[in-house]
């Protein structure tokens, strides 16, 4: 994999006191500015004090991670007394082949507001993964998508030279790991967003126009077939090279262990072309049609 550069934000972050600040000025943070706005009941009615223990929980959990990453270079073996939560979150880079870039990387539209992403990570293709580490009780799908949309939108802005393939949360809780892909808001949404925030617009509602449980299949969906994918295109690779060993082995067949393997001769075949069959003769082709019942499906087309 290709060294990645990021390019670092003027945008200073005061750990002591949680600020970021631009000059002298001071910038707001994200989630409790923008994604409060877009979603102000989320968190109503837990007790402060809740909230409070969660966070720090989090924090720890946080801090492990960025350790793990830059310190033991995703190490596990080289982690002294690793968590349950680092080895479901070792084994997540490992499944999905991320190898991370930097950890709380900044990012800010340099006039308002600046936040940290948890994660930014590539593939083995050079493909960028911003990801959200969340501990909370439930994972809140839409909340998530939008603050890491946002994150995407200031990313490629900064690195102009750089596509986010994937914003992912890693969620963790009571002994359940999740990798979440989340779908991308539109950047629009996130500018009409931003000024209702901006004006206190009272009256502004974020809308969110596709079920949650729906968006949420939809992206594992995508990941799913996206890995597929990948395992086809190896699987047709290994095949070729079994069939040239057998070929310059003058092999007709091999039996081991596992299965046999029988080499198939190239050749000439002959289907019958019903679609002209229907053109030329269509009175002759309904006489060998016959109908059946067909349970409900979907059709996915996927983007490019």
């Amino acid at each position: 994999m290709k060294k990645i550069k990021l390019t670092t934000s003027k945008v200073k972050f005061v750990e002591q006191t949680h600020q970021y600040f631009l000059g002298k000025k001071e910038l707001k943070g994200v989630t409790g500015t923008l994604i409060k706005k877009a979603f102000p009941d989320t968190y109503k009615g837990i007790p402060e004090d809740v909230l409070m223990k969660a966070a720090e929980r989090g924090g720890m959990i946080h801090n492990a991670f960025e350790l793990f990453c830059t310190v033991f270079n995703s190490d596990l073996e080289a982690y002294p007394s690793p968590t349950p939560e680092l080895e479901d979150f070792s084994n997540m880079l490992k499944a999905y082949d991320l190898h991370h870039i930097a950890s709380e990387y900044i990012v800010s539209d340099n006039e308002n507001f600046a936040s940290a992403i948890d994660g930014v990570f590539a593939d083995g293709e050079g493909n960028i993964y911003l990801v959200d580490y969340k501990t909370t009780a439930t994972l809140h799908y839409n909340n998530v998508s939008l603050q890491l949309s946002i994150y995407a939108k200031w990313f490629e802005e900064m690195n102009p030279k750089l596509k986010v393939k994937e914003i992912v949360c890693m969620w963790f809780k009571n002994g359940q790991s999740k990798f979440q892909p989340l779908p991308r808001v539109a950047e629009h949404e996130i500018d009409d967003l931003v000024a209702a925030y901006l004006a206190n617009d009272e009256e502004y509602r974020y809308e969110v126009e596709i079920p949650e449980e729906f968006s949420t299949l939809e992206q594992e969906y995508r990941l799913v077939t996206a890995r597929l994918e990948a395992m086809k295109m190896q699987q047709d690779t290994i095949k070729e090279k079994l069939l040239k060993l057998m070929e310059e082995n003058k092999q007709k067949q091999i039996k081991t262990s596992f299965g046999s393997y029988a080499y198939v001769a190239a050749s000439t075949t002959k289907r019958f072309d019903s679609k002209l069959f229907k053109e030329q003769e269509p009175e002759e082709y309904e006489k060998y049609m016959k109908e059946s019942e067909t349970k409900a499906s979907i059709r996915i087309t996927l983007k490019k």
